[in-house]
Order: C-alpha cells, then structure tokens, then sequence
C-alpha cells in the first residue's frame, strides 16, 4: 500500500470512527434502507407511508454494534472497513429497498450481487461526465446490478446501461420534478446559472487523462460567455441576473462576478434553498448555462434555453451539450463552440420564438437529455409495487 493510500484510510478512520457522533443501539429493521443521507430532505415525502432506516457514510453518525460485528469480519482485516459496516448494517436492518442518491458511487452498484433479495434503487443526483466522474474510470463488472436507476434522460440512461445490468427509469431529475411550474409574465430578465466553486489550494480543478485542468482554465469560458451575455443583454434591453450557488449576498461567490462583471449591471441571487433556483428560473425570459444541471432542468420545464457548452472544446465530449446523446456540435439553442457570433445568433432566435414554438422544438430533446415527470409519479408508483 502506498503512502497516500494510507494517510487516505487513516483520514477516513478518524472521521468514521473515531470523530462521528455514535449510536450504541443496533439500528431497526425497516422495509426501506436509504444509502447515504446526501439529500434525504427531498425524499422524506415520499417515505411517509413506510418504515425506513438512513445509513450515514460520512461520519455523521455511526451505530457501534455494527462497527464492532464488521470488526470480526475478513473484509475489515482486508482494509474495506466501509464495505464490511455497508453490508453489517444491511443485514441488521434486512430492508425490502435500499434506495440512494448516490448514483455514481460504483459500491452501491455491488451491492444486489450481495443481497439478492433486497431490491435496489439510485436517483441520479446530478450531470455525468468523464472527466473526475464516475465514467472517467468505471469498467463493466459481472458484479453491477441495481434493479431501479431513475435517469435523466434516455441518453444517460444507455450510458449506465453499458456498465451495470439493471432496469432504466426516465424520470428527469427528482428535485426538479418536486417544484410545480410557475407560469408568469415575461419580466425581460436572463439568468445565467452559476457553476462557481471556490479554488482549492492546489489550484485544481480535475484531471483529464492525467494533466491536471486549473481553476483559471476551467472557469475561463464562463468569462468569455458572462462578458457576451452582459453586452447582449445592453443592446437589447435586458435585466442580467446570475443564479447564485451561495445562500449568501456577500463573499468569495459575489467577488469572482464582480471581477469578470466589473463594467456591467447584473444582480446575483442567493440560493436561499433546495427550490429557490427553480423559482427563479421560471421567471426568466431565457436561461443561459456553460456547464449546469438547472440549465437542463430548465429545458425539462419548458423554459427557453440557451445553452453554450463551450468546454467540451478543450475538455472533451463529455462537456458536449446533451452528452453522452450523439448530437451535433450546433443545434438550434445550443452549441458546442467558443464563438461569439453564434452565441448572438443563438440568443437572437431565441428571443424571436413564441412560446408555442419554443415548446415545439424543445420536446424533441426533452425525454433524450432532461425528462419531467411532476411530483416523481414513477418513483412513488415504483416504491408501492416493491413495499405494499
């Protein structure tokens, strides 16, 4: 074992074990498992006529008993200290389902080869690429199977069909299909969707066959396209607003649009919650992305679009709009090209269409790259057919 893997195990000792709040009690059986609590919040309505049990994975909370029984088993002596408490607490539990918006995490996927007779589930939790994701370095294995994977789209969904056995569910994403359209007036305002993260110290974004991407290289585009959107949205009388991934009116979010947005008018929202983006994008004339989930969530909702997935340029086809569909590199709201005329060009025929034919043209893309399905009908028909 090599020196970083190690320092890598005893971090994650420390925060699983020895850091985590504990629970001296064996956890309940329950007829559901939720694998992970990353967003747990969006499937608690769903859950309210079953027992269900939350498995926490990243040291927020950990059930001794089960440590101690993963303690005696080879998996443990081995160095897979989650793999051993994982499968401890499945079998302690004994659910029916184990559901998980953990879609690209590839252990989850072993997991119905281990437990034949619980069905699983995984949501997909946002956009998949190849670069620092999961299809940059997952390789077909005998052992994937996960019985349910609720999609984005079709496109995506024969993306994880060629790696894990397994029924495809096109639902678009779970947290948008939550927030009920609302249909408004248009208030001449175009939000760009923010992708901002702050920089880590290393300066680095992700590697693309192993040469580091900057943090500078990565958010260069969103410069070039901030900057055309501004002057568009001068010449033709237009509110400029950003939607934000703060909840906050100040700090290192609102400094990185300030210095590329100096000599423009803008205003940058907040994300006050989970629904907050959702609401603000239904009252946008059109929507502007670079490299967002919302941007094609948007397009589920039927909103005018405009998307310029520029990166996939210089950081490969996995940054292509609509990727992993085979679409072409220009299409009638989008393009794959740092090109500025086609940007105006783009935002020109856009701001031309009425309402009727926007909804036209958008259909024949909903259901390859970004599906709606209101209120999740298909999952909570699904988790009926499995439980009662």
């Amino acid at each position: 074992m090599n020196i970083n893997r190690l320092k890598l195990k005893i971090i994650f000792f420390f925060i699983f074990v020895i850091k985590s709040p504990k629970n001296w009690q064996k956890p309940k059986k329950n007829e559901i498992l939720i694998y992970d609590i990353s967003s747990i919040e969006a499937l608690l309505p769903y859950l309210k006529n079953y027992s269900f049990t939350v498995m926490a994975l990243r040291g927020e909370l950990l059930y001794v008993p089960c440590f101690f029984l993963a303690f005696l088993t080879i998996d443990f002596w081995r160095g897979n200290l989650l793999k051993a408490y994982t499968e401890i607490f499945i079998q302690v539990v004994s659910p029916k389902v184990i559901i998980t918006f953990i879609d690209n995490n590839d252990r989850f996927y072993e997991l119905s080869k281990r437990f034949p007779n619980t069905k699983t589930i995984f949501i997909q939790n946002g956009l998949r690429s190849e670069v620092g994701d999961i299809f940059g370095y997952l390789i077909k294995s005998k052992n994937y199977h996960v019985d349910y994977m609720f999609v984005f789209g079709a496109a995506i969904g024969r993306k994880y069909k060629t790696f894990i056995n397994g029924s495809v569910e096109v639902i678009g994403s779970f947290k948008n299909n939550l927030v009920k359209k609302i249909n408004v007036k248009k208030n001449d305002s175009i939000v760009f969707i923010s992708q901002y993260r702050e920089k880590s110290k290393d300066n680095i974004i992700a590697y693309q066959n192993a040469i580091p991407i900057t943090y500078d290289e990565f958010y260069s585009f969103e410069q070039i396209v901030l900057k055309f959107l501004a002057k568009w949205c001068i010449e033709n009388n237009k509110h400029l607003k950003i939607a934000g991934i703060s909840g906050k009116k100040e700090g290192p979010e609102t400094d990185f649009y300030k210095k590329i947005l100096s000599d423009f008018k803008y205003e940058l929202i907040p994300r006050l919650d989970m629904y907050s983006p959702y609401k603000l994008i239904d009252t946008a004339e059109i929507v502007v992305f670079v490299d967002s989930a919302l941007g094609y969530e948007a397009i589920g909702r039927g909103k005018k679009v405009a998307a310029f997935t520029c990166k996939g340029s210089v950081f490969g086809k996995s940054y292509n709009f609509g990727w992993p569909s085979k679409l072409p590199d220009n299409g009638p709201f989008w393009t794959n090209n740092l090109d500025e005329k086609k940007f105006k060009h783009i935002m020109d025929y856009i701001k031309s269409l009425s309402d009727k034919n926007w909804n036209r043209i958008c259909q024949n893309y909903t259901n390859e790259i970004m599906a709606f399905d209101p209120g999740n009908r298909r999952l909570a028909s699904v988790l009926d057919q499995l439980i009662l």
